[in-house]
Formats: C-alpha cells, sequence, structure tokens
C-alpha cells in the first residue's frame, strides 16, 4: 500500500474524531444545542514541568455520543470548545510517560485545568536529543516492538520468551524444565541476541542454548525488542537482536506509589504474588527508594495426554535500589537476586536408541504411565542463584552535553543434579560466573547546521570475566576473559529526514583452562588449533585474541508532510561476532542440556552483511508495519544436528545414556524474511482487530541446503470487543485470537533425528478490565491458552525428540497499583469543584 493511500485512508476513516498533532480544530457540533462551555488544558512532565507536546487527549464530553480526541500543541496545551456543562471525562496519554485520567466538573463558562504526566524514561540535559525507540513518532532506524502497561501486565507471570512470543519475528527456543526458553528474532538463537536490564548486559552459561535467561520480568516496566542488527550500539552478542528490559524510574516527586500483584494458573498448577514500594521523602527533594520481590510456584506441565514428569518451577526475586535526581546529575545503587530451581523433564532419560526410536515413532515418551503432575522437584533438576550488583550516575556537562557512567557485578551460580546412587549427595555440575563490566559514554548536546542538527554518542565499555566449572565429566572449560570496545554513534535529524552513522571497534582476549581429559579428547579429535593451544601440567592452555569492527549506516525519513505517522526506515549494517567460549571448547552434556555438544577451537569470527527495510504507518487507530531484512553471514557458526555409525545410532553413546550429537561447524549463511503486523481500532466502534506474521528462510549455502532449527511461518490474528468506559472502570475487553505455524518444510532429512512437527493452529482467547479509585487503580484478567487442547511440538523446541507441548490452560491475574502525593496538592481544575487525576501506571 502506498503512502498516499495511508494517508487519504487516515483522513477519511478518523474524520472529526482524530485531530492532528499540535493542531486546536474546534470538535464535532455537539449533540446537545446551547453548550458553550471552553475547556483548557496545559500538560506538563511531573518533576521538569516541562511542556509535552503531540500528547493525545481523549473527552468524553457531556451530551456527545462518540469522544473528542485532540493533541497538545508544541507548548503542551490545548482548547476544546463547545462544550456542555456536566462531568468530563478525560484520558492523557504520551509516549515515554505515564498515562492519566482526569474527571473535570464543567460548571464555568472557563474551565482550565494543568495536568502532569510521570516521565518512563531517564532524565536527559535540554542540549542533548534523546534517540530512542520507543516514540509514538519512531526515531530508531531498526525495527521494534514494545510491551508496556496494560499489555505488558497481561503477560505478568510468564517467563520472558513466552512474554515476548507474541510479537512478530520473535519465538521461542523451548527448553526441558518447566517449559522455559530462550526468544529467538529472526531465527537468531541466544548467543546472537543480547539482553539488557536497565542497560546492564545480561550474562549467564551461554552454552544452554535452551536456557531461560535469569532475568525477571516482573521488574520490568517496559519490554522492547530490536529485530535486527544492534552490534554498533550494543556490541558482538546483539548480531541478531536485542531485547531492553526497562524497570520503571524512580519518583521524582515526594510520595509512595507501587503496586502489589497475584497470578495463578491451571497449565501449569500453580500461582504466585509480587509487590513494589517506592518511596520519596518530602524533606531529601531528589532522594527515592524501592522495594519490590516477587515469587512463583507450579507444579508439572500436563500435555493432552500425559505430564511431563518432574518439570514443576519455584522462583524468588528480590531487589532494592537508592537514587537521587536533579537537573545536574543523577546517580544510583542497586542489588538485585534470583533463586530458581527447576526439575527435568523424566522424559530426557533414554536408555537405548530403540527406545529414543519409539518415542519419536509412537509421538509419547517411554515409561509414560508412571509420569505423575504434581509439585515435587526431583533429580534431575537445576538449582540457579543470579546476583546483581550495580551502581550509575549521569552527570551534565552544561552546555557540552552529559555522561553517563555505569558499572555492574554479576554473578550466576548454576547448580545440575543428575539421577545417581542415593548414597551420592550434591551437585554433579557446578558453573560459577563472575563478571565484572563498566560502560562510559558521552551524548553531545546537538550542533545546529543549518536546516540539520547533529546529535550523538561517543561511548566505551568494559569488562573482565571467568568461570568456574566442577564436575567429574566434561563440559566446558574454566576461562577468564577480558574484553573491551569503543563505539561512536553520529545522527543528523532533520525536520522529515533523519541519517544515522555508527562504528564500532572491540576485542577480547581469552584464556581457556582444559583439564587432562578434555585436553586430551579434543586434540585426538582433531578440535583444537596447534597455534593457540598448548599443553600445560596435565592438561592444557588455549589463548584467543579477537579484534572486529562494525559499522551501520541508517535512514529515517517521513516523507509526506500532511501525514507525519508515516515512516520509512532502512538500515545497512556490517557487524562481527566473536566466538562464545561453548562454541569453541564444548564437549559433552549435561542434565539440563539432553544432547551431546561438541565445538572445536579452530572457530573464529562470523562476519554478517546485511540490511533491512520498514515501512510503518501509526495513527491514532491503525497501525501498519511491514518490514523484510536479509544478511550474508560468512562463517557463519552452525550448531546442527550429526546422526552417527555405531551401536547406538543415530545416537552416541555416553555415561548417560545414548544421546543425540549436534557440533559447532563454520559455514557461510544466508538469512532473510519478513515481518508484518497490525492493529486496527475502528474509529467510533467497539471493535478491534490484530494481526502479525513472520516468515524466516536460512540456507546453508557450502551445502546448498536449509538451516536446522530456522523457525516454521508463524500468524496470529486477533479480535476484540471493547466495552464502554464508566465512572469507576474503563478499559474493558474480550478477545479471541488463534494462532497458526506451519509445518518447517526446508529442512535435511539426512541430518536431523526426527521430522520436523505437523503445523498446528492454537485458540486463545482472554478478557480484562481496569477498575478506578481515588489514587489507586485496580487491574483483572482472565486469559486462556490452547483452548482446544491440541497436541503439538514445535520445531525450535528440542523437547520435540521426547514430549508434547503444554494443554489448554487459563491464568488469572489481579493487580493494584497506588500513588499517594507528599506535602504537594495534585493537579487542580479551576473553574470545577471535582478534579481528580488518576494515573494508569
Amino acid at each position: 500500500m502506498s503512502p498516499g493511500v495511508f494517508a487519504l485512508v487516515a483522513h477519511l476513516f478518523g474524520g472529526a474524531t482524530v485531530e492532528p498533532a499540535a493542531q486546536q480544530a474546534a470538535p464535532e457540533p455537539p449533540d446537545s444545542a446551547g453548550c458553550a462551555a471552553v475547556w483548557e488544558a496545559r500538560v506538563v512532565e511531573s518533576g521538569t514541568a516541562e511542556a509535552l507536546p503531540g500528547a493525545r487527549l481523549e473527552l468524553r464530553a457531556p451530551g456527545r455520543t462518540s469522544p473528542i480526541v485532540v493533541r497538545t500543541a508544541d507548548d503542551g496545551r490545548v482548547r476544546v470548545e463547545g462544550l456542555c456543562a456536566g462531568e468530563m471525562t478525560v484520558t492523557v496519554t504520551k509516549s515515554e510517560h505515564s498515562p492519566a485520567r482526569l474527571t473535570v466538573a464543567l460548571l464555568d463558562p472557563n474551565t482550565s485545568s494543568r495536568i502532569e504526566l510521570e516521565a518512563l524514561h531517564a532524565r536527559h540535559s535540554e542540549h542533548v536529543i534523546a534517540v530512542d525507540v520507543h516514540g509514538e513518532t519512531p526515531t530508531s532506524v531498526s525495527a521494534s516492538e514494545s510491551l508496556a502497561g496494560a499489555e505488558l501486565a497481561r503477560g505478568r507471570g510468564k517467563g520472558l520468551a513466552d512474554t515476548l512470543a507474541g510479537m512478530s519475528g520473535v519465538t521461542t527456543l523451548r527448553g526441558t524444565a518447566g517449559g522455559m526458553g530462550k526468544p529467538m528474532i529472526r531465527g537468531h538463537i541466544g548467543r546472537r541476541n543480547l539482553i539488557l536490564v536497565d542497560g546492564i548486559r545480561h550474562e549467564s552459561q551461554d552454552w544452554g542454548i535452551d536456557h531461560a535467561p535469569e532475568v525477571d520480568p516482573y521488574s520490568a516496566d517496559r519490554i522492547t525488542v530490536i529485530k535486527g542488527a544492534g552490534t554498533t550500539r550494543f556490541g558482538a552478542k546483539a548480531i541478531g537482536g536485542v531485547v531492553l528490559l526497562e524497570s520503571r524510574p524512580l519518583p521524582q516527586r515526594p510520595g509512595v506509589r507501587g503496586e502489589v500483584g497475584t497470578v495463578g494458573f491451571s497449565n501449569p498448577l500453580g500461582g504466585g504474588g509480587s509487590a513494589r514500594v517506592d518511596y520519596a521523602p518530602t524533606r531529601g527533594r531528589g532522594f527515592a527508594m524501592r522495594f519490590e520481590g516477587n515469587l512463583s510456584r507450579h507444579r508439572a506441565v500436563v500435555t493432552p495426554r500425559y505430564a511431563l514428569d518432574n518439570t514443576g518451577a519455584s522462583t524468588w526475586n528480590a531487589g532494592t535500589q537508592l537514587g537521587y535526581s536533579s537537573d545536574a546529575v543523577d546517580f544510583g545503587v542497586g542489588y538485585r537476586i534470583m533463586r530458581a530451581r527447576g526439575g527435568i523433564c523424566t522424559c530426557l532419560r533414554i536408555s537405548t536408541p530403540e527406545e529414543f526410536n519409539r518415542s519419536t515413532l509412537r509421538g509419547i515418551p517411554v515409561d509414560v504411565g508412571s509420569y505423575r503432575a504434581d509439585f515435587e522437584i526431583e533429580r534431575a533438576k537445576q538449582e540457579i542463584w543470579h546476583h546483581i550488583l550495580f551502581a550509575r550516575a549521569r552527570v551534565k556537562l552544561g552546555r557540552a552535553g552529559e555522561v553517563h557512567a555505569l558499572y555492574a557485578f554479576q554473578f550466576n551460580d548454576r547448580k545440575e543434579f543428575d539421577v545417581v546412587r542415593k548414597s551420592v549427595e550434591g551437585p554433579q555440575f557446578s558453573f560459577g560466573l563472575a563478571t565484572h563490566a563498566g560502560d562510559l559514554r558521552f551524548e553531545h548536546a546537538r550542533l545546529q547546521l543549518r536546516e540539520w542538527s547533529l546529535v550523538g554518542t561517543l561511548g566505551a565499555t568494559y569488562s573482565h570475566q571467568t568461570n568456574r566449572f566442577t564436575a567429574s565429566t566434561t563440559l566446558i572449560p574454566d576461562y577468564r576473559q577480558n574484553s573491551w570496545a569503543v563505539y561512536d554513534i553520529e545522527r543528523f535529524v532533520h525536520e522529515r529526514v533523519e541519517l544515522e552513522i555508527g562504528a564500532r571497534y572491540e576485542g577480547l582476549h581469552r584464556v581457556a583452562e582444559l583439564g587432562e581429559r578434555d585436553y586430551l579428547g579434543q586434540q585426538a579429535g582433531g578440535r583444537l588449533d596447534a597455534g593457540t593451544c598448548k599443553a600445560s601440567g596435565p592438561g592444557g592452555v588455549c589463548e584467543h585474541i579477537f579484534n572486529t569492527a562494525s559499522a551501520t549506516l541508517g535512514l529515517l525519513a517521513r516523507p509526506i508532510r500532511r501525514a507525519p505517522e508515516f515512516t520509512s526506515r532502512l538500515q545497512l549494517n556490517s557487524s562481527a561476532r566473536i566466538p562464545s567460549v561453548d562454541e569453541n571448547f564444548m564437549n559433552g552434556a549435561a542434565p539440563s542440556f539432553p544432547i551431546l555438544g561438541v565445538g572445536s577451537s579452530k572457530i573464529g569470527v562470523e562476519r554478517s552483511w546485511g540490511g533491512e527495510s520498514t515501512l510503518q504507518y501509526d495513527g491514532d487507530w491503525l497501525l501498519v508495519e511491514a518490514s523484510g531484512h536479509a544478511a550474508y553471514i560468512n562463517d557463519y557458526i552452525y550448531f546442527f544436528p550429526q546422526r552417527l555409525e555405531g551401536q547406538c545410532a543415530p545416537l552416541s553413546c555416553t555415561s548417560r545414556g545414548p544421546l543425540p550429537v549436534f557440533a559447532f561447524t563454520p559455514t557461510d549463511a544466508f538469512f532473510g524474511g519478513g515481518e508484518l503486523r497490525f492493529d486496527l481500532r475502528a474509529p467510533r466502534l467497539p471493535f478491534g482487530l490484530a494481526g502479525s506474521a513472520s516468515w524466516v528462510r536460512a540456507v546453508d549455502l557450502r551445502a546448498d541446503a536449509p538451516l536446522a532449527l530456522v523457525p516454521a511461518d508463524r500468524y496470529w490474528l486477533a479480535g476484540r470487543y471493547y466495552f464502554p468506559d464508566t465512572k469507576v472502570s474503563g478499559r474493558g475487553y474480550v478477545e479471541l485470537n488463534a494462532t497458526a505455524v506451519a509445518r518447517q518444510r526446508r529442512y535435511q532429512p539426512e541430518l536431523d533425528f526426527s521430522a520436523p512437527p505437523p503445523a498446528y493452529v492454537l485458540l486463545g482467547a482472554g478478557a480484562g478490565v481496569e477498575f478506578l479509585a481515588d489514587q489507586r487503580i485496580f487491574r483483572l484478567s482472565l486469559v486462556g491458552t490452547n483452548l482446544l487442547n491440541v497436541r503439538y511440538r514445535d520445531y525450535t523446541s528440542l523437547l520435540r525428540y521426547f514430549a508434547d507441548e503444554a494443554g489448554w490452560g487459563l491464568q488469572l491475574r489481579f493487580s493494584a497499583e497506588f500513588d499517594v502525593a507528599f506535602a504537594e496538592a495534585r493537579p487542580k481544575t479551576r473553574g470545577s469543584r471535582d478534579a481528580r487525576a488518576r494515573h494508569l501506571l
């Protein structure tokens, strides 16, 4: 669809209900005569009193059957004439800010209001242009999608991968413990997707390609997925995409605010609760603190025909922050801890190759009659502690710009327990990963170049990481590594065109210490590079030095002056990724990793040359986005199955029984595909329709064959009915949705251990409502998944070799948010007897 058609459709269907940004057009004539009241309002940011242009105000006024929608001008003001006397409800929304609801009593001819919206972004100097990916008018040259507010609340209690699975282009590499997994972005698995929690790079044991990331989605107020290479800004691990988890900023005005919530699940049966309290004192203006925590427990997952024995799990998180914020300086310190225990499905235990073949052919695990759906967590199991300690600061440098600094320490303590004799106690595998990381960046003030503005960021990062592995068998070696990077991203900003240029150079020095058995075994297999590995004591030492460069060129354009909602984005990039330690040295299996993985120290840097293009129309009632991407990857590090000959063919005989073998091998690859998504809210009608589709094609160019573990085509469609708002409730809806996943027909039959599973369609439904009270908001939602109890398996799940996915389930969520201000009057409305601001947090 052409840009002109987008603009025409928006104009014809929007009518008088949708007002262009920064205009004060008169609303439609009132339904009753003699209405001459005037309402004026100014929308500002809480704490800074800065005007907020382009804020959207939806007015439900007396005497009108349809809402009036207007937007604030450049000075944050709006004026509406021809209103009838009575009580009017105003809902205010603005990107990067918490929404608010205001009840205004129109009793006088002229009524005015001051509305404050709380910022959901970090404070910036007025001399700096903040380039972000969250705004109503996008400023990122990469395609991105965010979850926040009510949409994010409907996913509370899920793991990170399942929370993101509804986004176009995002799927899940399903795990083997309690249904957890890792997000896949455009067909790229965990090592190529970076996860940042409040700007901190998440560090964990990457060798478990299906391990759930040890992050707490409850702590996030917004989750954003950047699709496509983000290596210039975020580093080598972002060659596939970036997941940003951002918590709500600490409050800037004195008061107490927070949220408590609970969630219950039917499959797996269980539930949990969460709480967050923010406190900002009256006397210590600018200081604030936060305490938060959550816990959950569930029993084993149940498929349509049987339980997945020993897949129960329990998790708890806790954290605290202390910070100070002012116009000139910000600083903060914090600590978070995560504790997780999860059973590993009994279905992974295979005694003979015949059992493996029988379970794949019958589609049912061996000895399934003894499987139970209980809360007990038995061997095999995993236990994890993850600690994060951080300190951050921002300093304003006058008109020069501002400096941001971040230090973080992470310690990932993983223990895995195998099935052993009762006399044996303790874990069979222990991992301790310690990471010190620092990030320093300078955001220079905008430079005016006639009609253009130049804004940019110059940054540097450094990290030191050590890993200690203890076990009676081999898997990954002990290692220590130091990495560093410098980067510069500059953007030329015009009224309708933005051009971005970025470059990054980074290096890594890694020393791996292999035990005797590990060193001799890999040497005999020809997997050690003689130039970097040498004997040392009973074992050996391998030392690698990598240096890489990445660059990006991006363009964002708003080609239609009268339709700024339409944007076109283009990005070209050359990205490099340094191999992770498992790709170089993996040699074994683990209870949570039901395959035998084999690496090679001869593997080097993989280089990607790619590009993407995105067209988007984002109006008040319609969002349409279409993206296409393509990349050629030289020396792509391919993790693929290998069928073996011998006694346990096609598996490998190991001390843990027969296991499938997967090996890391460099090849040349091509990735391409596209995404389409839309969200339609019919004007003046209580109906909505949303949908998405994604396609990925990946080819091994050397073998001229499809790559393994690439997601099949995926489609999602949802229809929603919205209930009218009342004085005590709002945003009520019921929804029916369906997810269709095609069968993956692009695969190599001679390599895989079983054919890809059949296509499937999952039916879902949901309903939700918000109840409003002074200084409080209550949310209630009910969600149903796989309501037809369909048997299915995912091609991108390692569990597909052993068992089905979960059957039907229900999730009931309730949360209450509160916001009590200290020593400051709530937003007042002159000329009204009743002006109540309710923040829809």
